[in-house]
């Protein structure tokens, strides 16, 4: 079998050097943090960035490629996947990845995510 290759490198081992993106509210987001990704809705938008709200904070997502948010708008939910910053002293996550995930009830999506914070302190005995 062959391997996947994408810029010289094997898939593989691409995956290998990039952490897995940390799930976090806004609000729990730490520059140290190397990939992270969070769920809001689409507050603001300018041409190249956008304003996230997950109802624990705000959020500036900047991008490089217009084509990474292709067909978002105000009023879209959203997953983002990233790197946090810091400029200026705020904090700002630079997009890798931005997907639609309107049809998510954030409302629900926020219980799960405690449920399963709660679960992990209760496994880890913290």
């Amino acid at each position: 079998m062959e391997g996947i290759y994408l810029g010289g490198f094997a898939v593989e081992e691409i995956r290998t050097r990039i952490g897995p993106a940390r799930s976090r509210k806004i609000s729990e987001i730490k520059i140290g943090d190397e990939r992270v990704k969070v769920v809001g809705l689409v507050v603001d938008k300018k041409e190249t960035e956008f304003t996230l709200d997950d109802g624990s904070g705000h959020l500036t997502v900047i991008f490089d490629d217009p084509a990474v948010v292709e067909g978002i708008e105000v009023g879209s939910k959203v997953r983002v996947f990233g790197m946090p910053l810091s400029v200026s002293g705020t904090s700002e996550l630079h997009a890798e990845i931005v997907r639609k995930v309107d049809g998510l009830d954030l409302g629900l999506y926020g219980e799960v995510r405690k449920e399963v914070e709660k679960l992990e302190r209760e496994i880890g005995g913290g």
